[in-house]
């Protein structure tokens, strides 16, 4: 059940007549009617991703023609014979969020996109409190519980997740499970429409939406508590036609995207409730998509064809190791009605012409049906990319060094390169964009004191940099050309100095510092460096003035102690000198 409360809301004063309300409640059917069209392009979809889950990932899913919503605690593994699937998807999942999104350090930050700014002291650290409130908020929140969820959905090929204002954390998220939901791109070829269905009791229904909204057939039930019976309720989201971007206050009818929710039972031709979002509010993640189509292709569609195999291969190997074991036996009938014992150590007593046998001999080799297997199984670990994230636990090499296992780390890492790209742009930033923006307009995140600066900032775009282990795996390319830039330059300065002004050691910084993510802080700006240096060349061109002086001091000094000698030699009685100096007077 999702909250509807949770939406942007205006107040009451500030919504628009019921003129609006009532148009959407008259084209309520052309709504039903786009949903029915949406599953009906599904519909190809269902097959492979139920097969996905029976050969797979049991556990994963939920479906309408199954006993899913009606028996939650049934088996879904019978067909499941090895479980290498669903420990490579736990891998998969662990891997990216440990690689992407880790929960125990910075994996993202905010900065200035113009060059001003970005140098601008105070706007820069403004923008490092605000990314620490962002960061505490989605620590205190579902966050992490709900995007390891949805990156265990990845092996399908997409996970949508909602991120709802939320009183209590500020946000709250909620992960899609396949089956459950519907999906279609915009222009953009971005998902920008999404449905879902879920199931409330009459109860829930009238406390939620008010018993007007409720039909009376669906209000008789309160009679008997209101809790047995459960109705289907949809959840559509998409852009809003009518949305104005020029409206100075802006209510529920105009916001960018419209919210539609309406029961599926009952005759009613209004909708249960109708709200809005100022942004995307389900960003979905997407492993792989093929030209314009909207649901993508995931680890699970790779390994559809190795896991079937592996399931058949591993259940002969298990029938072959128990014919081995236990083979079928074959005697006379009055053997049979006796019985066999076939305890082991046990005895059966039997006529002379009746001796007890196996049916036929079990000869197998069992060698290669099981390395078969194991091809099976690595083949599925290589498609969910299970290999490359228990990498240090497959190296053969034990004693290597820890710079050249980061760089084996590295180098494997950058084969995601693709996944986690498309990540990054579909996904994580329309999470980022979407909290920022629900805290912004909540008023909690810090505010410049200068009404000048405020102005500025206002007008000025943040954006988003990925400092996740993952992410530097794809910037290590540019940081490694930088530093063996930089390290032979300094091998070449040991015979000839000058080559030191071939770089640009500030630029240099700037690069990589950028590239690692370093904090805004860290840096000094371009007007603390100047200033930092002219101090330094001040300072060194006094000390230059000052050892100038003292070498005029002691150069004048043999001559002064000469001129002292000459007049103490006249005052002496000297006649020549008296006279000599008399002449220079």
């Amino acid at each position: 059940m999702y909250d509807t409360e949770k939406q942007e809301r205006a107040p009451a004063t500030l919504v628009t007549t019921s003129d609006m309300a009532l148009k959407l409640n008259l084209e309520k059917r052309k709504y039903q009617a786009k949903v029915k069209q949406m599953e009906s392009n599904r519909q190809d979809y269902l097959k492979r991703w139920k097969a996905i889950r029976d050969f797979q990932l049991p556990y994963i899913g939920q479906f309408d023609d199954t006993a899913d919503t009606t028996d939650y605690a049934r088996r879904r593994d019978t067909n499941i014979y090895h479980s290498v699937a669903w420990q490579a998807n736990q891998a998969f999942a662990a891997g990216v969020m440990s690689g992407l999104t880790p929960p125990s350090r910075q994996w993202f930050r905010l900065t200035w996109s113009s060059d001003d700014m970005r140098n601008h002291p105070e706007a820069g650290e403004l923008l490092d409190k605000r990314m620490a409130v962002l960061q505490d908020v989605l620590l205190k929140s579902n966050f992490y519980n709900a995007i390891h969820s949805a990156y265990l959905e990845l092996a399908f090929g997409q996970a949508p997740m909602a991120i709802f204002q939320d009183s209590d954390t500020g946000v709250h998220f909620v992960p899609f499970t396949i089956g459950t939901y519907m999906m279609e791109n915009g222009p953009d070829g971005i998902v920008d429409t999404f449905c879902t269905k879920f199931e409330m009791t009459a109860r829930q229904l009238v406390d939620k939406y008010g018993a007007d909204k409720i039909p009376a057939e669906i209000r008789a039930d309160l009679d008997n508590g209101g809790m047995k019976t459960k109705y289907r309720v949809w959840w559509l989201v998409e852009p809003n036609r009518f949305h104005d971007r020029n409206k100075e206050i802006m209510d529920k009818y105009h916001m960018k995207y419209l919210s539609l929710y309406w029961l599926e039972a009952g005759n009613t031709d209004t909708f249960l409730d109708i709200g809005g979002f100022e942004e995307w509010p389900i960003p979905v993640a997407r492993y792989l998509v093929t030209g314009s189509e909207t649901y993508g292709k995931g680890p699970g569609w790779f390994a559809e064809g190795d896991s079937k195999g592996l399931q058949k291969l591993e259940k002969d190997d298990i029938v072959a190791v128990e014919l081995g074991i236990r083979p079928p036996m074959m005697g006379s009938a009055s053997t049979f009605k006796q019985g066999i014992n076939l305890a082991p150590g046990s005895y059966t007593i039997v006529g002379r012409d009746e001796p007890v046998k196996p049916l036929f001999q079990v000869g197998i080799n069992l060698q290669h049906l099981q390395e078969k297997i194991m091809d099976l199984q690595d083949r599925i670990k290589r498609a969910y990319s299970a290999d490359l994230f228990m990498m240090l636990e497959r190296l053969e090499d034990k004693h290597m060094t820890a710079q050249e296992v980061l760089q084996r780390k590295q180098e494997q890492l950058q084969q995601l390169g693709p996944v986690v790209q498309r990540l990054q742009f579909e996904f994580l930033r329309k999470i980022i964009e979407r909290v920022y923006n629900i805290l912004d307009r909540a008023g909690v995140l810090p505010q410049a004191e200068d009404p000048e600066l405020a102005m500025i900032m206002s007008q000025e775009e943040v954006t988003i940099e990925y400092i996740s282990p993952l992410a530097q795996a794809q910037k290590m390319a540019g940081l490694t050309n930088i530093e063996q830039a930089i390290a032979f330059t300094g091998q070449l300065a040991q015979f000839d100095q000058s080559v030191l002004d071939k770089v640009n050691w500030t630029k240099a910084i700037d690069d990589y510092f950028d590239m690692v993510g370093a904090p805004a802080g860290l840096k000094r700006t371009e007007d603390e460096f100047e200033a930092i240096q002219k101090q330094k060349a001040e300072a060194a061109a006094k000390q230059e003035q000052q050892a100038e002086m003292a070498q005029a001091v002691q150069l004048a000094a043999p001559a002064a102690q000469a001129a002292k000698n000459i007049t103490d030699a006249a005052n002496d009685g000297n006649p020549a000198l008296q006279q000599w100096l008399g002449g220079m007077m």
